[in-house]
């Protein structure tokens, strides 16, 4: 065996033949969107410094038949034309290009494979790139691909870059009044929809780094025009302090935090305003990791940039509103919602954040942000790469970091919020905050959440401080309390999460954190003894402890029946401070309650209070009489019951 791998033998060397056309085919189908195209050559427009973005879609139809949008529907497409404003090619970029494999060297550039460009063989045999005075055209020649390089007439020479494609399959344009409810599209080539494909193109321009238009025609009709504009909003970012800190394996230095605002607008008439954050950090890696990352891409930044795109308050107040109303939203306005990172669905605001490399992939965050960053995908750039041992521990370790710039921005936000704020401000507020389940990759979300829980600074909820109290303060949560019974609320003096508020997800977060407290009976019973209750508190304690059921059976069966679902309802008052599950509930029914609450002696309050601890024994005596009564009318009830229905 040592023989055979000896390189002194003199066998001839021959070269590796590669079928192209199967290759490429090959690397289409790892391409699971039907805009991809038009999604690489954005990005590659953005990475080149463009600053606007045109899709001509050609028809053949003619144009003086067609005045109008929808006159275009079912009509077949014959060109696609792509014209970006960038940087006109260079040498080493008209090279590249002819390369497969030989990506954009930038370390700041999305690309990372060097395959992207080739997506555009999805839609035609022979693409043609005009940049400045020099074209490039593709060709087959069996299964081996070759291009023709040269320079263009003085007529044709431009300013532009423009990605010529003659439509090799003909699809037909499909144009409609709504989108569909699901974001995902199905890749047939024989359609192109061009409702979806605006959707796409308002996703597309959440993070690109240059372009700020986006332009469709056809037939040199305009038919969509999207546009961002970036601005800055100083009392945002002057209420904000941020100390620089390391990522949890230290990787990255944070450096910076930047809070800015963009409008996205379509058309110049529908528009929505976004939050926008960016971080700076210094990236610290071993050789090692350098070498192994660079020899499947390309060398590694210095530093990157990790961006949040959030929903303002007031954006989320806005869209809620026309959730209620009946009026119902054109279709730029169904495209402005659809980008959000947070759904609106049955007046529930659930976070719905995905992950950006250059442009939006199927991996959800499980908050509600979006985020961009130097993630490093899988070859079609749809999910992260968590396989390879190096590429998942850098993947890791920015969305650590994303976590961690959440939970800065979570503290700050909170910590800023006026004093004395609604439950409902609150809700809104925390609602991005959730936490919900990651798809296609679950971990995704759990590593966020680990970088959010990293901090052992406090984490600030809203409580309520007494039951009495009507405004809202911020506590440490784990000062706070939870508890999913209203009436708890009524009667209780402790801090407690409002109960609307206390279903939201992040409180469950919290609780499997350790992060906060739950009320229980043992709290309850030691913040008993030493209480004085008013009247209605008094009154919430016993509508609580009515709802210990342990008759559920005969309730259910009699349900119709009786006035009242217990048998056995009264509980000593010696054993109220230690209440077991094996006591059954205090009677609920009219015939009780009004009673006994008239029974109560005015001459044992005292400006609305009632000394609990000195006159329940005798309040339970009165219950107790009651319940016996109740019983009688009970037994009455269902004696008529067996008789009426048994004939005994």
């Amino acid at each position: 065996m040592a023989e055979i791998l000896n390189n002194s033998r003199n066998g001839q060397l021959h070269e590796v033949r590669v079928n192209q056309r199967k290759m490429i085919d090959k690397i289409l189908t790892q391409y699971s969107s039907d805009f991809v195209g038009c999604r690489e050559l954005i990005q590659n427009a953005d990475d080149s410094h463009a600053t606007s973005f045109h899709l001509q879609i050609k028809c053949n139809a003619p144009s003086s038949s067609l005045s109008k949008e929808t006159d275009f529907h079912a009509q077949t497409i014959t060109e696609l034309r792509m014209i970006n404003n960038g940087k006109i090619f260079s040498e080493t970029d008209w090279k590249r290009v002819a390369t497969i494999a030989e990506g954009n060297t930038d370390p700041q550039s999305v690309g990372q494979f060097g395959v992207g460009f080739f997506s555009v063989f999805a839609y035609t045999d022979e693409p043609m790139i005009t940049s400045g005075k020099e074209y490039t055209k593709f060709v087959w020649k069996g299964d081996q691909l070759l291009y023709q390089h040269d320079k263009l007439s003085t007529q044709e020479k431009t300013n532009e870059t423009s990605i010529i494609l003659i439509m090799r399959d003909k699809p037909t344009l499909c144009i409609e009044s709504n989108l569909n409810n699901s974001e995902e599209t199905k890749k047939v080539m024989s359609t192109i929809n061009l409702t979806e494909l605006k959707a796409y193109f308002a996703k597309v321009l959440l993070f690109t780094r240059h372009i700020v238009n986006l332009v469709i025609t056809i037939n040199s009709l305009t038919v969509f025009h999207i546009s961002k504009k970036k601005y800055d909003n100083p009392s945002i970012q002057n209420t904000f302090t941020f100390e620089p800190q390391s990522s949890i394996n230290h990787m990255l230095h944070i450096n910076s935090f930047l809070i800015t605002e963009q409008i996205i607008t379509i058309d110049n008439t529908a528009s929505i305003v976004l939050g926008h954050i960016t971080v700076e950090a210094s990236v610290n890696v071993d050789q090692q990791f350098h070498h192994h990352i660079k020899r499947t891409m390309k060398r590694f930044p210095s530093t990157v940039k990790i961006q949040l795109l959030f929903v303002p308050i007031n954006t989320i107040v806005k869209q809620q509103q026309l959730q209620s109303s009946l009026v119902d939203k054109n279709l730029n306005s169904q495209i402005l919602e659809r980008i959000l990172p947070l759904k609106f669905l049955d007046n529930e605001i659930i976070p719905s954040g995905f992950i950006f490399i250059g442009l939006g992939t199927h991996q959800s965050i499980g908050i509600g942000m979006h985020v961009y960053s130097h993630f490093i995908p899988t070859v079609e750039r749809q999910e992260l790469n968590l396989q390879d041992p190096y590429i998942a521990k850098w993947n890791k370790e920015l969305l650590a970091t994303v976590g961690q710039i959440a939970r800065c921005f979570y503290d700050q936000t909170i910590n800023h919020s006026a004093h004395n704020r609604s439950d409902i401000y609150y809700n809104v507020l925390i609602k991005s905050y959730s936490f919900q389940p990651t798809t296609p990759n679950e971990k995704v979300g759990t590593i966020v959440r680990r970088g959010f829980f990293a901090s052992r600074e406090n984490i600030l909820v809203p409580v309520k401080q007494t039951s009495s109290t009507k405004h809202l303060s911020l506590l440490p949560s784990t000062q706070a309390f939870l508890t999913d019974s209203k009436y708890i609320h009524e009667f209780l003096s402790l801090p407690l999460v409002p109960l609307e508020l206390a279903t939201n997800h992040f409180f469950t977060i919290l609780k499997e954190y350790q992060l906060i407290n739950i009320v229980n009976k043992s709290i309850i019973e030691t913040q008993l003894v030493s209480t004085i209750l008013l009247f209605n508190e008094l009154i919430a304690l016993l509508q609580w402890l009515c709802t210990f059921k342990e008759y559920e059976k005969l309730e259910e069966k009699y349900s119709s029946t009786l006035t009242c679902p217990c048998t056995q309802v009264s509980i000593p008052y010696k054993d109220l401070i230690t209440i077991e599950v094996k006591y059954h509930q205090i009677c609920t029914s009219d015939f009780i309650q009004s009673r006994w609450y008239q029974s109560f002696p005015s001459y044992n309050t005292s400006n609305g209070y009632i000394d609990f601890l000195s006159f329940a024994p005798s309040y339970f005596q009165t219950l107790e009489t009651f319940c016996d009564i109740a019983k009688i009318i009970i037994n009455n009830e269902i004696n008529q019951f067996l008789t009426t229905n048994t004939g005994k």
